[in-house]
């Protein structure tokens, strides 16, 4: 079972990091535009899906260190992209954003909004 608070925190720490490397680098421009708003709540549907629908997916996750090493290696990618691709720092941003909405949705008992799209599991 996925431990919400620890990904909930893991995904705050990183977007504030995101927001601080991102401004730094580049400032807040690439956070407000709408191809990087529209990309990052999209992108993380997609991968929330992708979890929901492959369970060796979601127990990968859930191995050691998985969810902290991806936490870093999402900073590391953001440094590196920043310079020549600025909106995908919002973009990231905001699959951050829509990921804390979904586990929200989850600890105040509504449920994953992603999980009653269909899988294709059990076909």
């Amino acid at each position: 079972m996925a431990d919400v608070r620890r990904d909930g925190c893991l995904a705050l720490a990183t977007l504030a990091g995101l927001v601080v490397v991102g401004t730094h680098l580049v400032g807040v421009a690439p956070f407000v535009r709408p191809v990087a708003v529209v990309t990052g709540i999209v992108g993380a549907l997609g991968v929330e899906w992708g979890f929901l629908a492959s369970p060796t997916l979601a127990a990968g996750w859930e191995r050691r260190g998985v969810p902290v090493a991806g936490a870093v290696g999402v900073l590391v990618v953001a440094a590196v992209v920043a310079p020549r691709a600025p909106w995908l720092l919002g973009a990231a941003a905001w699959g951050l954003v829509t990921y804390g909405c979904l586990l929200g949705c989850v600890l105040v008992g509504w449920g994953n909004p992603v999980a009653r799209l269909p899988t294709g599991r059990g076909r």
